[in-house]
């Protein structure tokens, strides 16, 4: 009982708590709904959804360029809030730019991923990047305020849109476009919330934003589009780039089956992990150069608590994965759970190696971390190109993805470690 009092006494454990506990209620309200949508929408539905929300992970991730991530780090709140600003104004360009080239060739860049059953629904990947591009942009602020709270009441809120929208439209009959629908407004549901102090008590600080201000943010975190950005492209295309090429190889059905399967095993990284990561970048960011050995020590604590938590969904899912599936979602998604047992490692590397990856912002080492993450698509490439040239089943394309991506989250992780002793000697140098 003494320690627990003592655990809840400590601002980092305490923010992790508040969000990983919006987080929870979020999950528990996907979980109640999942058995009724994977009854209402088929595998080849659910496949559209997983190919339209992989298209639009790797652009989004791009929507602003990586600007957002300045805002955490800058030094005073007047180059932050002209970080925030360039942020939005790249978006918007991004999202326009996005909207014309969908336009004129949407059937040439939806044909590369045979994805033709997202050809009528296209419009709608411009307008899911600007809504998710803009609750990453505010999330970034309220990161640098604290804001805690609100964000853990985003987490329940986008929850219950996504699922509320995907069940009315699913059962009116709207097929695939009620679950991008649901994705898309899931996603951006929060904004209101988290740009409140934007527009409240931090309002007068709009009145800094000036062209000249803007450009020197521009200037000053050029390393974040020049390396950040393409770096999370190649680090979002090892979980965004398989449901493509099982499309391309294999169907509709198989990327269907692959992407419940992978939603379900990411439950503990979306539950605790992404909350851990969140919230040791915003105590990171804050420490930021003056203290690497402070960072280093609250990350070994907690890759100790992360592995700890992570093998049990693990034992679980390797033991029971296809009779889970099967008996909650309904029996034609047995195949789902077989994947389940396949990627269950992968995702357990995810989320004890996770968090550490944002040291590479913090310390603005963009040009190592976009060689690390280049080891992603090649991991990747390899994965798919092996089971193809020999005519493999989808069983070994998948076991051979989650090797290679345990293996370089495993990377991810030592080379942090090195950045970090590096930061430790230097600091001790001075």
């Amino acid at each position: 009982m003494k320690k627990i009092k003592q655990l809840l006494k400590n601002n980092f454990i305490k923010s992790i708590i508040l969000i990983s506990g919006g987080t929870a209620f979020a999950q528990v309200i996907n979980a109640l709904f999942s058995p009724i949508i994977t009854r209402i929408y088929s595998p080849e539905q659910y496949g559209v959804l997983t190919v339209y929300t992989s298209i639009l992970g790797l652009l989004v991730i791009i929507g602003s360029l990586k600007y957002e991530m300045s805002i955490p780090i800058a030094k005073s709140d007047e180059v932050a809030i002209n970080s925030l600003a360039l942020s939005i104004i790249v978006l918007i360009v991004f999202s326009l730019f996005t909207s014309l080239f969908l336009f004129f060739f949407s059937d040439w860049f939806l044909g590369i991923f045979n994805a033709n059953s997202l050809k009528s629904y296209s419009y709608l990947i411009p307008i899911g990047i600007f809504l998710a591009g803009m609750y990453n942009i505010v999330m970034q602020w309220a990161f640098r305020r604290k804001d805690y709270k609100s964000i853990s009441k985003t987490k329940l809120t986008q929850s219950l849109a996504q699922n509320s929208i995907k069940l009315g439209l699913g059962l009116i009959g709207l097929g695939p476009v009620g679950l991008i629908l649901g994705n898309i407004f899931g996603q951006s549901a929060g904004i209101t919330t988290l740009s409140k102090k934007l527009r409240t008590t931090d309002r007068n600080l709009f009145k800094e934003v000036k062209f000249n201000s803007v450009k020197r943010a521009a200037k000053r975190y050029k390393n974040f589009p020049l390396f950040l950005a393409p770096s999370q492209v190649l680090n979002v295309s090892g979980t965004q780039l398989p449901p493509l090429l099982l499309s391309v190889l294999y169907g509709g059905s198989v990327v269907g089956f692959f992407g419940l399967a992978n939603s379900i095993v990411s439950l503990p990284m979306t539950l605790i992990g992404n909350s851990v990561a969140d919230v040791f970048y915003g105590e990171a960011a804050s420490v930021g150069r003056g203290n690497p050995q402070r960072i280093k020590d609250l990350y070994n604590k907690l890759l100790k608590r992360l592995f700890l938590i992570g093998l049990i969904p693990l034992i679980i899912l390797l033991t029971l994965g296809p009779f889970l599936f099967s008996f909650v979602f309904g029996e034609e998604w047995y195949e789902a759970g077989v994947y389940s047992q396949i990627i269950a490692f992968l995702v357990f590397f995810r989320l004890i190696f996770t968090p550490i990856s944002r040291i590479y912002a913090v310390f603005e080492r963009q040009k190592i971390a976009f060689f690390v993450d280049s080891l992603r698509v090649i991991f990747v490439t390899i994965a798919f190109l092996v089971p193809q040239l020999l005519n493999l089943n989808s069983y070994w394309a998948i076991g051979l993805y989650s090797i290679g991506m345990s293996f370089v989250y495993f990377v991810t992780y030592l080379v942090a470690q090195k950045i970090l002793n590096e930061e430790i000697e230097k600091k001790a140098s001075e």
